[in-house]
């Protein structure tokens, strides 16, 4: 069972923002400062486990990085050496493989659909959220199962803050592949976006309504 979890979304999105922000400039230090940050904010991990998972984080993504080469087995492995920490910290029931297996799914999907984007990126502002989110729905149903396991709840129940995480990984999609027409408005998106994830997360451990949430219509 979960653990009664109290963090902040506003802080959680802001300090995701920054590890991203870290990462495309290469600023690895700061990066990983803003990761250990974050992972004691959202799931109440002590210095030492924070620093640990962030590690084991970065190994996956440096695993799985290489268009060419990609070692998804190995990904795979610190994936789960990464869940054993967040899940004993949370109380989840899903074990660290099933989530490792979850969050190897996002990126793979996420891959296919950022490459797909990059070859034929969409002209500014010519497709509405509602749009967006049909075409990325492989990403979104991908983070739904993720929070599901990771949150023991349900897809169903996750679907707003999968959308809304799937549309931030749209942003960063745009800057990465270098066709976003205002970085600035993108990265400050991202944010807003992330916001409503841990926003809509939050409300619904702590069962309590989300300020942020927009209802996609």
């Amino acid at each position: 069972m979960i653990r009664p979890i109290r963090f902040d979304p506003d802080r959680v999105a802001r300090l995701e923002t920054e590890s991203w922000r870290a990462y495309y400039d290469r600023r690895w230090l700061s990066m990983a400062r803003v990761l250990v940050a974050a992972h004691r904010e959202q799931f109440g991990l002590s210095a030492i486990d924070a620093l640990l998972a962030t590690i084991s984080a970065s190994r996956a993504a440096i695993a799985f990085a290489p268009l060419e080469g990609s070692d998804v087995d190995a990904a795979r492995r610190h994936l789960v050496v990464y869940y054993r920490r967040v899940r004993a910290a949370l109380g989840t029931t899903a074990d660290a493989a099933t989530l490792a297996e979850r969050e190897l799914d996002y990126w793979v999907v996420h891959r296919r659909l950022a490459i797909a984007r990059k070859a034929n990126p969409p002209a500014a502002n010519s497709l509405s959220t509602v749009d967006t989110l049909e075409a990325i729905e492989p990403m979104t149903t991908a983070f739904a199962q993720l929070h599901a396991a990771l949150f023991d709840s349900t897809p169903e129940m996750m679907q707003p803050s999968a959308e809304q995480r799937a549309m931030a990984a749209v942003a960063v999609d745009r800057i990465s592949g270098g066709y976003s027409n205002d970085v600035a408005a993108d990265w400050a998106q991202i944010e807003s976006h992330l916001q409503q994830t841990y926003g809509a997360i939050a409300a619904i451990l702590n069962a309590t309504p989300s300020p942020h949430l927009e209802v996609v219509t």
